[in-house]
């Protein structure tokens, strides 16, 4: 770059140069004129007429005050090179009495700068303020003459003004296009040169002959030089480089540019302020939801492998943080789209970045509990065979379902083995979902083309933790193990149990007791007696049941592949709570049924009972309460009985080994859960 060039371009007040803002005082005569140092601008100050005692461009000084007090400039004699800010410092007095004001005011070109306006104020007499340094960016400061001028003021609204004129010279440099032909954008000087990359190779094109110089940054080393027109960098590994161009013609400015290899940087945050990533590196997202901003000081593609987040052409990229997605790692990758892909790599391509974010919280443990949607797996043995559904209606649990094939060709899982085969929109059943194989998001290239299926062939053999999201409904979700096992299946000897023939167990009684509540909160267990004189009120009239029973949560889809059919079947699961008296919860599909009785009794006769009613099997929600004071006469002495009874109930499936046969029982486990509660009427 060119440093400022004094030159000798002097102008003298004896020719009438003064600029305007400024006098001379009036007892001075054309004699005094001619006595005052040449440049000068502004007359020996008066008592208490501001002034500026010194104003500085880069480092250099431009104007100031003689011994007589006299403002001297240095007009048209510095030169600042192109596209470089200009840094001024000012030292500027005022006088005054009490509360002395010293105020700054800039113009670039008789425009105001109301940005550079500044005061400050003292209890001095004489305040001398040494200005804070300030910059004009070079944004402002085009090729060619420029006039700024200073005014300092004071409290009392007298003014003093310079003005300093001087140049910034025009870019001179050569013409450097990138590649082999001079054609296209020119590459600015002072820039960088992006290749993306462990290793790679870039050329440069000059529209004018001069002598290329090829330096290593971190050991100083120059490893090329060349004269001639192109230039071809060689293969250069990671590391940042220095390529200068000195072109034939000394009129012209030398042409530099820094070439960094290496994988594009991203930074946390939303500048190159924040951490520094690494390639692969993992990092735990601050909470959920959320989102964790990314930077990157080149533009690029992001996106979130297998969830659809994607942004391009951006330099910043919020990742979002859902809390379902708990427990799980994502990835994120950026491509640059600007710089220089390397020509070639013993690696591949490797212009992308990807970081790891791993999601806080525990991820959705696999279970009947643990998930509301079916998949089924859909296989082809080899490119030529047709796909055939090996499994269908496969629920969230924590049981391994077991792949064979032999040798590992295609193997989908999916939510709708017709969507993958057929491709029709009104089979994909849950849809488009975020899947996640061993708690890390999967990459698209293992997804199909709407994400509705997951391609397990594309992993090795081996068992894997499946979690599936759905992008419509975040409450349908599924989780299971998968074992992909590169052999033929073995031969069935034996019946087995499958999904649909077990239910879970309910929870114990003492996590969960039977009782009854009043409206007033008072509760009676198992066991108590309650004792009344005859003609008292009982106040029972109000009495709610708590207690564990099946609990309608969703559906499950079933398919029928005889028929080509799906329904939805009610899905129950195991709840601790109000249950209506009498209430029977149970469905002809399903795994587990409740159902609660009350009878009261006088003595020994049974004298009212609450039971589910005997229709087809389906939900009764029996009554809301029960009222003891319709059953119970305390104008009849006697011990009164109240029993309920709670049945739990869960499908079991056993595979029961006698005499060399197998046979498959299937049995429903019943548990009774019983509360005695006596009230006697003295």
């Amino acid at each position: 770059m060119k440093k400022w060039v004094v030159k000798t371009l002097l102008v003298c007040l004896a020719t009438g140069t003064l600029l305007s803002g400024v006098s001379v005082p009036p007892a001075m005569g054309a004699g005094a004129t001619a006595s005052m140092k040449k440049n000068s601008q502004v007359s020996k100050p008066l008592r208490q007429q501001p002034v500026h005692d010194m104003v500085i461009f880069n480092d250099y000084q431009v104007a100031g005050l003689d011994s007589n007090g006299w403002n001297w400039v240095k007009n048209d004699e510095f030169i600042l090179p192109p596209e470089t800010p200009l840094d001024i410092d000012v030292i500027q007095t005022t006088y005054g009495t009490g509360t002395n004001i010293n105020r700054k005011q800039v113009l670039l070109d008789g425009v105001e700068l109301p940005e550079y306006q500044a005061e400050n104020t003292s209890s001095q007499t004489t305040f001398k303020w040494q200005v804070p340094r300030f910059t004009i960016p070079a944004q402002k400061l085009s090729a060619g003459s420029h006039t700024l001028t200073f005014v300092v003021t004071d409290a009392k609204g007298k003014s003093s003004t310079v003005h300093v004129r001087f140049l910034v010279e025009a870019i001179n440099y050569p013409s450097i296009f990138n590649g082999e032909k001079a054609e296209g954008e020119p590459v600015p000087s002072g820039g960088q040169t992006a290749i993306f990359g462990m290793m790679g190779s870039h050329d440069f094109t000059s529209s004018v002959r001069g002598t290329w110089k090829l330096t290593n940054k971190s050991t100083s080393t120059e490893m090329r030089s060349v004269q001639e027109t192109i230039f071809s960098t060689g293969t250069l590994l990671t590391g940042q480089y220095e390529l200068l161009f000195v072109p034939d013609d000394t009129t012209m400015s030398p042409w530099m540019t820094t070439i960094q290899v290496g994988v594009a940087e991203l930074y946390m945050g939303t500048d190159a302020s924040g951490q520094k990533l690494t390639q692969d590196q993992k990092i735990t997202a601050p909470a959920a939801p959320g989102k964790v901003p990314l930077y990157s000081p080149i533009p690029g593609r992001w996106s979130v492998n297998g969830t659809g987040q994607t942004l391009t052409d951006a330099q910043h990229f919020e990742v979002d943080i859902p809390e379902r997605l708990a427990g799980i790692t994502i990835a994120v990758t950026f491509e640059p789209v600007s710089g220089q892909k390397e020509k070639s790599s013993l690696w591949g391509d490797t212009s992308a970045t990807t970081v790891q974010i791993e999601i806080p919280g525990a991820p959705n443990a696999c279970g009947p509990a643990g998930g509301n949607v079916t998949m089924d797996v859909l296989m082809k043995q080899n490119e030529k065979s047709t796909p055939t559904v090996e499994k269908m209606n496969l629920y969230s649990s924590d049981n391994t379902v077991k792949l064979y094939q032999n040798p590992v060709h295609v193997i989908w899982l999916t939510t709708a083995a017709e969507h993958i085969e057929k491709g029709s929109e009104a089979d994909d059943d849950e849809g488009p979902g975020v899947w996640a194989i061993d708690n890390v998001i999967a990459d698209e290239s293992k997804l199909n083309w709407d994400h509705t299926g997951l391609l397990l062939s594309g992993y090795k053999p081996g068992r894997y933790k499946v979690n599936y999201y759905s992008k419509r409904d975040p409450a349908q979700v599924w989780c299971g193990y998968v074992q992909v096992i590169e052999d033929s299946p073995p031969i069935k000897s034996y019946p087995a149990c499958e999904q649909g023939d077990t239910g879970v167990s309910p929870p114990s009684s003492p996590s969960s007791p039977l009782l009854l509540r009043s409206e007033s909160g008072k509760e009676y267990r198992d066991g108590q007696k309650i004792t009344v004189n005859a003609g008292d009120d009982l106040e029972m009239e109000d009495l709610r049941l708590i207690a564990t029973h099946a609990e309608l949560v969703g559906s499950k889809k079933i398919r029928d592949k005889s028929e080509k059919k799906s329904y939805y079947m009610p899905k129950f699961e195991w709840k601790h709570g109000e249950i209506g008296i009498g209430a029977n919860r149970k469905h002809s599909n399903g795994t587990i049924s409740s159902e609660n009785r009350i009878e009261i009794f006088f003595g020994e006769e049974e004298i009212a009972s609450i039971k589910p009613s005997k229709g087809d099997g389906d939900d009764s929600e029996g009554l809301e309460s029960l009222n003891l004071n319709r059953y119970i006469d305390t104008d009849k002495p006697g011990e009164y009985k109240i029993k309920v009874t709670n049945t739990l109930s869960n499908k079991t499936c056993t595979v029961i080994n006698s005499k060399r046969k197998y046979t498959k029982k299937n049995d429903v486990n019943e548990r009774n859960e019983t509360l005695t509660l006596t009230i006697e009427v003295k």
